[in-house]
C-alpha cells in the first residue's frame, strides 16, 4: 500500500478535484493497469497525504514512513538504512573506477603490440629483400613502460640465494656475448637452460612460455653423454646440501615460525537459525468463544455457592487463562479460594489455581488451562531485545508469563537456584534452555561450564564443546570431586582478591584489562541435573560443599544450578534451602512438595510440559510462567556447531585435581594389599609401600603418591610427613617433589628395623 501510494506520488498523473469518485477510481485502476500509477489502493494513503500536505509534503512523508516501516520490518537502525540504500552508488562507483582502470592499461599494452608488431613488419621486410639483418631499436618496450610508470627503486646489489643443489655461476662458465647479426639462429640449441622456470604457483611453466624452447624444439635434442654423467654427478651429491645454505634454511623457517604463532580463534556464537519457531495459529473466533463460556461458568459456579463476583479482566497466556474476578462487599477472599476444587469440578475438571489477591489489582485471579496450548519456543525468546541487549552474560531465557511478557532470569543475581519437578514436567528441558542461552550469549572465555550428568544420557551432546571446564560428569563421586575442587577454586579467587584489594571477580577482572601480565577469569556455573543421586551417593559431603558454595561463592564468579525429580527434605535440606535463594518450581504431586521448593504452595496445581513458578531472590511471590522449549534436535545442532567452530580446551590440572578430591568412605582400606605385610597395621603397611615408591622413583610428590596409591589428599600427606620425620625423603621445596634420602640397601635394613620394632623407628 505504501509502495502504491509512493508510485502514484512520485509518477502518477496528479487527478483534478472535480472528478467524481467513479470517475477517480476508473483513471486510477488504468493507471494501475498500464503500471504508469499506483492503482486504486494508492488512494488510500496518497490522496488523505495531498490534501493535507501538498504534493511536495505528502512526498517528504511518504518517503520517511516507508523508510520508518522497513526499518521496522528489517530490525535494523538508520545508519543501516543509509548503508542499505548507498550500497548501489557506491558498487557503480567502484565500477567506472575499475573500468577506468583497465582501460589505461589496455592502451599501454596496446601501444606496445603496436610497435612489435611494426618490428615484426620490418624484420619481414628485410629478410625478404635480403638485406642486412635488421637491428633491435635503443629504446626497447620496456624503456617505454618504465617511463610510464613511476621510477623503480634502485635494485640490491646482494645476490640471490642460491638454490641447494646449484652452484655459484664462474666468470669462465659464462657464455660469450652473441650478436644476433653474425650468429645463425641454429647455433642457439646447444646453449643448455641449468634454470627451470616456474610460474605463481610454484610448478615449471609450460613450454610455450620459454622463447627458446618455441624456436629450438625439445630440450633433449641438445643433451649429450657428457650431460648425462654431469647429470648423475649432481643426483648423487643431492643429499649433501652445503652448511651455509643449511644455516640460512634454519634462520628462515625460525623467522617465518614467529609469523606463524596461531592466534586464538574468535569464538562464533551458534546462528538463531539453528532454533525454530512453532506455528501457534489459532482462529479468534475460537479463542473469544472459548473465554466467554469459562467465564460465564465462573460467574455462574461462584453463584450458586453464594458468593457474587464480576469479571473485571480476562488475560489470555500461552498455556492458561487468569480470570479477574471482584467479589462484591462483604465477600471475604477466604470464602473464595476455600472453592478452588469445586472451580476446578465446575469448569471441567481442570486443574485451577487462585492468586488472591493479584499484585497491584484490587481482585482475585482464577487460572483456568486453556483448551488449545500454545507453545512458547527459545528462539522467540532469544531474538527478543531484552536478551539480545543484556550486559550479563549469565542471563538465561524463561518463558512467557500471562501477560505475554517475556521473562529472563540473570544468575549472577540470583546467584544459586534450584529446580524441582516430578518426571514430565520439563525440568531437563529447562534445564538445556539454560545452557543454550548461555551458549548463544557467552564465550568460552567469559563463562566457563562443569555439567554433572548422572543420569548419562542428559547432558551428553553437549560433552566436547569450548565452554566445558572438564569432560561431562558422569559418576556420583567423581561429581563429589568436582564440589570440592569448586570450593578450592573459591578460596584461591579470593586470594586473589585481596591481594589486589578488590571484593569481587568483576574488581579482578577490570584490573586484569588493565594489565597485560594478568590474565582475566571466566564465571564458572556448575549444573547438576540429578542432586538426588549425588546425595544418596555421598550425602555429607556433597551436602558440605554445596553450602560452602552457596554461602560464599557468588563474589568470586562460581555459580550453582540443583535439578532433581525429587523434592524431598532428606534431599533438598534445610541448610541448603537457606543458601539457594532463587528456585523454579515445576509440577509436583503433592502440596507439602510444593511447599519444600518454593515455602508455599501451588506446583501441585501446575499442568506440566514447562508449567513453571518463577521465584528468584528479590522477588516478593512466585510468578506463573510457560517455560520454553528446546528440542534434543536444537541441542544436537548447537552443541555440533560449537564443537566443529572450536575445540574443547580441558584443564587437565583441573581434571587432575577433581580426581585427587573425590572423597573416600571413612574407614575404607583403598587397596587390598595395604592389609598386614609382616604382621604391620594398615597404615604402616602403607608407608613401607610409600617408601618403597620413592626410592624406585628418586623422587616423589604428594600428587604422584595419591595416585599410585589412591590415596586422598589428606592421607597422602600425612604419609609424606611421616617419611620426612623417618629420613626417607627430604623437606618441601614447594612445588617441586621431595628428594630421596635413602639408597635400595639403606631402605632394605630400614624396613627390617622397622618391622622388628613394630613401626617405632624414627630414622634411618
Amino acid at each position: 500500500m505504501f509502495l502504491s501510494a509512493f508510485v502514484q506520488l512520485f509518477f502518477g498523473k496528479q487527478l483534478s478535484g472535480d472528478l467524481g469518485f467513479a470517475e477517480t477510481v476508473r483513471a486510477l485502476y488504468a493507471e494501475g493497469q498500464t503500471l504508469r500509477g499506483g492503482g486504486v489502493i494508492s488512494a488510500v494513503i496518497a490522496f488523505p497525504l495531498v490534501a493535507l500536505f501538498d504534493l511536495i509534503g505528502a512526498r517528504i512523508i511518504i518517503i520517511l514512513l516507508i523508510a520508518i516501516i522497513s526499518m521496522l520490518l528489517m530490525n535494523i537502525s538508520f545508519a543501516d538504512l543509509l548503508r542499505i540504500c548507498t550500497k548501489p552508488f557506491v558498487w557503480m562507483w567502484e565500477e567506472i573506477v575499475r573500468l577506468a582502470t583497465d582501460r589505461d592499461e589496455y592502451d599501454d599494452e596496446d601501444d606496445d603490440y603496436d610497435d612489435d608488431d611494426y618490428s615484426e613488419a620490418i624484420r619481414d621486410e628485410e629478410e625478404d629483400d635480403d638485406l642486412p639483418p635488421w637491428e633491435e631499436p635503443a629504446v626497447t618496450k620496456e624503456d617505454r613502460r618504465k617511463k610510464k610508470e613511476k621510477p623503480a627503486p634502485a635494485a640490491d646489489d646482494t645476490p640471490l640465494p642460491l638454490a641447494f643443489d646449484e652452484e655459484e655461476p664462474s666468470v669462465e662458465d659464462d657464455p660469450p656475448m652473441i650478436n644476433g647479426a653474425s650468429v645463425a639462429r641454429e647455433a642457439y640449441s646447444n646453449i643448455e637452460v641449468d634454470i627451470p622456470i616456474f610460474d605463481h604457483h610454484g610448478t615449471a611453466a609450460p613450454a610455450e612460455s620459454n622463447p627458446i624452447s618455441q624456436e629450438q624444439g625439445s630440450f633433449a635434442e641438445g643433451f649429450t653423454a657428457e650431460d648425462e654423467k654431469a647429470l648423475q654427478d649432481l643426483i648423487a651429491n643431492a643429499d649433501t646440501i652445503p652448511e651455509s645454505n643449511m644455516l640460512r634454511t634454519v634462520e628462515e623457517e625460525l623467522d617465518e615460525s614467529l609469523y606463524a604463532e596461531e592466534q586464538p580463534v574468535p569464538y562464533v556464537a551458534p546462528p538463531l537459525s539453528l532454533l525454530h519457531y512453532v506455528d501457534n495459529t489459532v482462529n479468534d473466533a475460537d479463542k473469544s468463544a472459548e473465554l466467554k463460556e469459562k467465564a460465564k461458568l465462573l460467574v455462574d459456579t461462584l453463584a450458586s455457592f453464594g458468593v457474587q463476583v464480576r469479571i473485571t479482566g480476562i488475560r489470555r497466556g500461552p498455556t492458561v487463562t487468569r480470570y479477574e474476578i471482584q467479589p462484591a462487599a462483604g465477600v471475604k477472599i477466604s470464602k473464595i479460594t476455600s472453592l478452588q476444587d469445586d472451580i476446578g469440578l465446575n469448569l471441567g475438571g481442570k486443574s485451577v489455581r487462585l492468586e488472591a489477591p493479584i499484585p497491584g489489582k484490587p481482585a482475585v485471579g482464577v487460572e483456568v488451562a486453556n483448551n488449545t496450548k500454545d507453545m512458547v519456543t527459545l528462539r522467540e525468546i532469544l531474538e527478543t531485545p531484552e536478551f539480545q541487549e543484556s550486559k550479563s552474560k549469565l542471563t538465561f531465557a524463561v518463558g512467557k508469563d500471562i501477560d505475554g511478557n517475556v521473562i529472563l532470569g540473570d544468575i549472577g543475581k540470583m546467584p544459586h537456584m534450584i529446580i524441582a519437578g516430578t518426571t514430565g514436567s520439563g525440568k531437563s528441558v529447562c534445564t538445556n534452555s539454560i545452557i543454550m542461552s548461555i551458549l548463544y550469549h557467552a564465550s568460552p572465555e567469559e563463562v566457563r561450564l562443569i555439567l554433572v550428568d548422572p543420569k548419562v544420557v542428559e547432558f551428553a551432546p553437549y560433552d566436547g564443546i569450548p565452554h566445558l571446564l572438564i569432560p561431562v560428569v558422569t559418576n556420583p563421586q567423581k561429581a563429589a570431586g568436582a564440589l570440592n575442587w569448586a570450593v578450592i577454586e573459591m578460596e584461591r579467587r579470593y586470594a586473589l582478591c585481596a591481594q589486589y584489594g578488590v571484593r569481587d571477580l568483576k574488581g579482578y577482572n577490570s584490573i586484569a584489562e588493565r594489565n597485560e601480565g594478568m590474565k582475566k577469569l571466566p564465571q564458572i556455573l556448575i549444573i547438576i541435573d540429578e542432586f538426588a543421586d549425588l546425595m544418596m551417593a555421598s550425602s555429607k559431603e556433597v551436602e558440605s560443599a554445596v553450602i560452602r558454595i552457596a554461602q560464599k561463592a557468588r563474589a568470586a564468579g562460581i555459580h550453582l544450578i540443583i535439578a532433581t525429580q525429587r523434592p524431598t527434605v532428606d534431599v533438598i535440606t534445610g541448610l541448603i534451602k537457606s543458601n539457594v535463594p532463587s528456585r523454579i518450581g515445576m509440577s509436583v504431586k503433592s502440596a507439602q512438595d510444593s511447599r519444600i521448593i518454593l515455602d508455599c504452595s501451588g506446583a501441585e496445581t501446575l499442568l506440566g510440559n514447562g508449567d513453571l513458578l518463577f521465584y528468584p531472590n528479590g522477588w516478593r511471590e512466585p510468578k506463573r510462567v510457560q517455560g520454553c522449549f528446546t528440542s534434543d534436535a536444537e541441542v544436537e545442532a548447537v552443541a555440533s556447531f560449537l564443537k566443529s567452530n572450536g575445540s574443547s580446551e580441558y584443564d587437565l590440572e583441573i581434571i587432575e585435581a577433581v580426581e585427587q578430591n573425590i572423597p573416600t568412605a571413612k574407614g575404607d582400606k583403598p587397596n587390598d594389599d595395604e592389609e598386614d605385610i609382616s604382621g604391620l597395621s594398615g597404615d604402616d603397611a602403607l608407608l613401607i609401600r610409600a617408601a618403597e615408591l620413592a626410592v624406585d622413583m628418586g623422587q616423589l610428590s604428594t600428587t604422584a603418591l595419591q595416585r599410585r596409591l589412591k590415596l586422598g589428599y589428606a592421607r597422602a600427606a600425612r604419609i609424606m610427613e611421616s617419611m620426612e620425620e623417618r629420613g626417607i625423603i627430604g623437606p618441601s621445596e614447594g612445588a617441586k617433589p621431595r628428594k630421596v634420602l635413602m639408597s635400595p640397601q639403606e631402605l632394605t635394613e630400614w624396613k627390617l628395623r622397622f618391622a622388628a620394632k613394630g613401626g617405632d623407628v624414627s630414622d634411618g
